[in-house]
């Protein structure tokens, strides 16, 4: 039986896949922002029959982190905004304590392609802790934190903003901030939706552990190979 684990942080499906296509340098005198296509099609995965299915899916997998996180364990899930609301009414069912709104602050947001609305910079993230927060992790020492990290897309334009291996890839720099912040040196991670291994490469250079789930056989060999180098022994700590 695996230990309970100290922090889960990770992105699930938003369902918010489209099937539109930005393309970003057909004139670049004409649009200030050039760089590469935007596909808003994420994949199969992001997509559910309806709502309903969607917010069963989500319950679910909740349910299974929330028995696996120990008590006083922190709880961050990046979320799609306009449901916020369901994600706190189900995580105080498995006793997850809302604690902030946290965000990521894209210096290169993408752009609007209709252009009647502002461009969307934010994207948004809920921090629980399981049960009583007295004695729950903050390295309150590392100083003063904003409640947001800036940092570019990876990969989203031709500036050397880092490499982009999955659609919805986010940055090293906001996750290295909530994992040093809400969890200590060899501490486990749990990401039961690891993509491309972002996650457990950032948790590895920060000397915790980390256990990712990931359902996709091609994103399972990009981030095996992102942590090729970086593998930890799981065994040493059971």
């Amino acid at each position: 039986e695996l230990p309970k684990v100290d922090l889960v942080l990770t992105d699930p499906p938003y369902y918010v896949s489209q099937e539109v296509v930005i393309h970003r340098s057909m004139n670049p005198k004409k649009y200030k922002y050039t760089g590469k296509d935007i596909n808003l099609d994420f994949g199969e995965w992001d997509k559910f029959d309806n709502e309903e299915d969607y917010r069963h899916f989500c319950q679910s997998w909740m349910e299974k982190c929330a028995i696996a996180l120990k008590e006083g364990g922190h709880f961050i899930s990046f979320f799609d905004q306009d449901r916020t609301s369901h994600l706190i009414d189900d995580a105080r069912v498995y006793h997850l304590q809302r604690r902030q709104h946290l965000y990521w602050l894209k210096t290169n947001p993408v752009p609007r392609a209709r252009k009647v609305d502002f461009m969307i910079a934010l994207e948004h993230a809920c921090w629980f802790t399981k049960g009583k927060r007295t004695g729950a992790t903050f390295n309150y020492q590392l100083g003063q934190q904003q409640n947001y990290v800036k940092a570019p897309i990876p990969g989203h334009t031709l500036a050397d903003d880092g490499d982009r291996t999955h659609p919805t890839q986010k940055p090293f720099k906001v996750l290295a901030v909530w994992i040093n912040y809400l969890s200590n040196v060899g501490d486990i991670i749990l990401d039961p939706f690891l993509g491309s291994g972002v996650t457990a490469y950032t948790a590895k250079k920060l000397n915790r552990y980390c256990i990712g789930i990931e359902i996709e056989e091609k994103y399972c060999e990009i981030a095996a190979n992102r942590c090729r180098q970086m593998v930890m022994d799981l065994t040493s700590i059971l």
